[in-house]
């Protein structure tokens, strides 16, 4: 079987999506910090509309594995494989860290006298919850769709043009979870954590799923271009956008009055204009991956492909070095409050960049713990996207 082309512009996608997911963690701490105040609000904005980050990521997971493995005989061999290169690359960094983490926490913790079978207990749950630390959770949901991908990628190909309803039978199943969960929780039935499971994801995955097999058509709508505006898709591009960037505001805005005014509405107002921004963030930042490529081989081009090549160790590291710099002291009024935040992006972001970029190019076993090398410093051929 050919090979399919390679989509180097996902990287600019990983990039811009590790960016909003350092500015939510690098904001965490305003909104309670600043509440009241004239910064609140830019902040809160920050923070809430940066909240597509996680979402990018489970659709771009669920784009690159039907992009690679919709017209691949699912076959032992091929699950095989599948399965090792996760457990080498995604698995084992997760095991790293998570004891890395586990080992910061119970030292900022004072905790380490605790008894040899509670310390196990509780590294145990970390483990198999993804909380060792707070970011870890997506590593959970990963796996979990990674068990689930054989099931979906065997109806997909049995049934070609089900990826076509594949969004909304997403919607459907992530609302019904959300509906159940949140009615059932109420009446005392049950107690989960929503957040760490992959139902909650579903549209996300799914849409990714869609876009992947209908890729070649889609291109033509999806990659904005001269061509494209003379022939009425502008249109379409404008109405996109416009809808993004409305529903984000929107979705701050409901949270501003929550925090401001006590607002007290149905949680699910938050849960669908979360969910609606998100969605369409999978768009835009497609389209915006596509147009910041297009522009060349420029400062800016080469840094988001080098920073989304690297977006996993990233993820992994930065809350490491937020953790350090948050215990420098700080002083001083609003304007010096607002760049010691921007510093913390800074160094969560560039810090460990530089870092993960370093061992991937002078460490061997780099793998071990930040995964799978960036293409451009690999060796031999690597993945097609």
């Amino acid at each position: 079987m050919a090979q399919k082309e390679r989509i180097p512009q996902l990287d600019i996608f990983r990039a811009i999506a590790i960016i909003a997911v350092i500015a939510i963690h690098a904001t965490s701490r305003t909104l309670a910090e600043t509440l009241g105040t004239s910064m609140f609000h830019p902040f809160l904005f920050i923070n809430k509309f940066s909240q597509f980050a996680v979402p990018s990521f489970v659709f771009l997971s669920g784009f690159v594995l039907f992009y690679n493995y919709i017209d691949r005989p699912l076959g032992g061999k091929t699950l095989a494989k599948f399965y090792s290169r996760r457990l080498i690359y995604i698995i084992v960094p997760y095991l790293v860290f998570s004891v890395l983490y586990f080992m910061l926490k119970m030292t900022a913790g004072h905790t380490w006298g605790l008894p040899v079978q509670e310390l196990a207990a509780k590294f145990g749950k970390y483990l198999w919850t993804g909380t060792a630390y707070t970011h870890l959770y997506y590593i959970i949901i990963i796996i979990q769709f990674y068990v689930l991908f054989p099931l979906i990628l065997w109806c997909l190909q049995k049934v070609r043009r089900m990826a076509a309803w594949a969004p909304l039978i997403g919607l459907a199943l992530q609302w019904g979870f959300v509906l159940l969960n949140k009615y059932m929780t109420n009446h005392g039935y049950w107690q989960l954590s929503k957040g760490s499971l992959a139902i909650t994801y579903f549209s996300y995955f799914l849409l990714g799923a869609a876009v992947a097999v209908y890729y070649s058509p889609l291109k033509k709508w999806l990659i904005p271009s001269r061509e494209g505006w003379r022939s009425g898709k502008g249109a379409g591009w404008v109405v996109l956008w416009v809808m993004w960037i409305a529903a984000g505001a929107v979705h701050v805005e409901l949270w501003f009055n929550n925090y401001t005014k006590k607002t007290v509405i149905n949680s699910l107002w938050y849960e669908g204009f979360s969910n609606l921004h998100a969605l369409l963030s999978c768009l835009v930042l497609l389209q915006l991956s596509f147009l910041l490529y297009g522009a060349g081989r420029s400062l800016l081009t080469r840094l988001l492909l080098s920073a989304g090549a690297c977006s996993f160790g990233i993820y992994l590291l930065h809350p490491a070095l937020l953790f350090f710099y948050r215990k420098l002291p700080f002083h001083g009024g609003s304007l010096a409050y607002t760049a010691a935040i921007a510093g913390g992006w800074l160094v969560a972001m560039l810090g460990s960049w530089m870092v993960v970029s370093f061992a991937f190019r002078y460490v061997k076993p780099a793998w071990i713990v930040f995964g799978s090398a960036p293409q451009q410093v690999k060796s031999a051929p690597g993945k097609a996207v």
